[in-house]
């Protein structure tokens, strides 16, 4: 069936008293928008894969240094990216609610690329994170690749737990995408879940 992935791109700004109507984890200091949802049905593990080619493509539009970045630009040239690049087939899928999206659906990665519509500094507002449904990672895209071959290895050779490494980045800690990493992961545990559950009574649907 391939490697299973979604790529979506999402705005975090201050915190309303509205909750955003995608919903999303309780408890969150943000305020998030989703712009799209980009499904990939092969290679969408991290090393050689989507994970990997997102970061390069990040990179590369960072050095662009386009005077200032918001996740409607960035959405627009990943489609494009996505649509020339050799995956096979990716496509923009649609997000009646994160709830439905990952209850009713198998993803054996989820990517997020976070815009923070606050930051001074346009070349430094973007972070991209990937959750494999044990943990979520969070990096500046030209740390990304090897922050995970890091904790990849701490985890599969010195048999450590995700939350026993250390890998020094303390810039994610301090601008608060640490804290919204663990709330989000427990989120998409919760549909993990559900989507196991699906699958065990053959209600699982493959986009």
């Amino acid at each position: 069936m391939g490697t299973h992935s979604i790529t979506l791109i999402r705005e975090r700004s201050a915190k309303r008293k509205e909750q955003s109507i995608l919903g999303g984890p309780a408890g969150s200091q943000y305020f998030y928008e989703y712009y799209a949802c980009i499904y990939q049905h092969f290679d969408g593990y991290v090393e050689g894969g989507v994970g990997e080619w997102l970061a390069s493509f990040l990179c590369n539009f960072l050095a662009e240094k386009i005077i200032y970045v918001d996740a409607g630009l960035l959405g627009i040239r990943l489609i494009h990216a996505f649509s020339m690049s050799d995956f096979k087939n990716p496509r923009i899928i649609p997000i009646t609610s994160l709830e439905e999206l990952f209850k009713t659906s198998v993803y054996e990665y989820v990517y997020f690329i976070t815009v923070d519509s606050e930051s001074s500094k346009s070349q430094y507002n973007i972070m991209l994170s990937v959750c494999d449904g044990d943990f979520i990672l969070t990096a500046r895209p030209e740390k990304f690749l090897a922050k995970y071959k890091y904790y990849s290895t701490q985890m599969e050779e010195m048999k450590k737990s995700f939350a026993e490494i250390n890998y020094g980045d303390d810039e994610v800690e301090k601008e608060g995408y640490l804290s919204e990493d663990l709330l989000l992961l427990e989120f998409l545990r919760r549909w993990y879940l559900a989507s196991y559950m699906n699958n065990m009574n053959g209600d699982i649907f493959y986009t």
